[in-house]
């Protein structure tokens, strides 16, 4: 821990350096990697041995379902329309967007300027993928969060939207067929469980064998999610403690050289909410 600070107190001046901690070396450790853990929802867990390297368990994962609504065109255009959605945290909502068409505009034409219009809005655009064909206007949530490692993506959706609405109307020009309730054509479903990557290998690809002591502990929680997340951990008997991670901050749990028999355990981290990765370090000795 290093920080660097400005005196300000009367007959203080210039930059005053402080730290904590130093650098260790552990001359006879021949045994190191690391596993990656992805948590998310509330209650689910990763269990991992110490003892032997391995995942001894967890939440089975269950992928992300994208919220999708769908508003259906209908009728000829004999003027300009309005299309208004309608979605919890979109800025605005109700949102009245104005199209513009052009008088004997069938549904598919007309439908064509509807998403087009959407696609320039910024507020719709950042909240929704504009997608469909012919008369369909087909509004998909963007994803919460997306966690990248090594070649595998898993997307984190939000919850249902209830409220989520897209609107056709031009009752003052008339031509088309009004629309004033879209259809949730899929539910949002949230992802949970947990995925674990480089399980019971070491930075060679090869099996870990089983280690004599364990060196040094580290644990770093990190989250691409809005909200958020708060793991609660337990190494044994020896070691209980929390982590709590948000987008602007990281967490960090280091244990160097604990004690090497109750350190050989079994490290279980249970998520109370959100979604985050954690990486856990292990330096040790065969």
């Amino acid at each position: 821990m290093k920080a660097t600070v400005s005196a300000t107190r009367t007959g203080y001046i210039g930059a005053v350096a402080m730290d904590a901690g130093g650098k260790t070396s552990y001359t006879d450790s021949d045994y190191a990697y690391k596993t990656y853990f992805l948590i998310a929802g509330a209650s689910s867990n990763a269990a991992f041995s110490l003892a032997t390297g391995a995942s001894t368990g967890g939440t089975t994962w269950v992928d992300a379902v994208h919220q999708v609504e769908t508003a259906t065109c209908a009728g000829t255009a004999l003027g300009d329309l309005t299309t208004t959605v309608t979605a919890a945290g979109l800025t605005g909502s109700p949102l009245a967007i104005p199209v513009a068409v052009d008088s004997g505009d069938t549904a598919a034409v007309w439908a064509v300027k509807v998403r087009a219009a959407l696609e320039a809005n910024a507020a719709v655009a950042a909240m929704f993928e504009i997608g469909g064909a012919t008369t369909a206007i087909i509004l998909t949530r963007r994803a919460k969060a997306s966690y990248i490692v090594g070649p595998d993506t898993y997307d984190v959706s939000y919850t249902n939207d209830a409220t989520l609405n897209v609107a056709l109307e031009n009752a003052a020009v008339g031509g088309i067929t009004e629309d004033t309730t879209s259809t949730n054509t899929t539910a949002a479903v949230e992802a949970v469980g947990s995925v674990v990557w480089n399980n019971d290998i070491d930075f060679e690809g090869r099996a870990l064998p089983s280690p004599s002591a364990i060196y040094a502990l580290g644990i770093e929680h990190s989250t691409l999610d809005v909200d958020g997340q708060i793991l609660n951990y337990t190494i044994g008997s020896e070691y209980t403690g929390r982590t709590e991670t948000t987008t602007a901050r990281d967490s960090n749990v280091f244990l160097s050289y604990p004690h090497s028999a109750s350190i050989l355990d079994t490290l279980t981290m249970t998520a109370t909410a959100g979604t985050g990765l954690t990486v856990v370090t292990v330096i040790g000795k065969e």
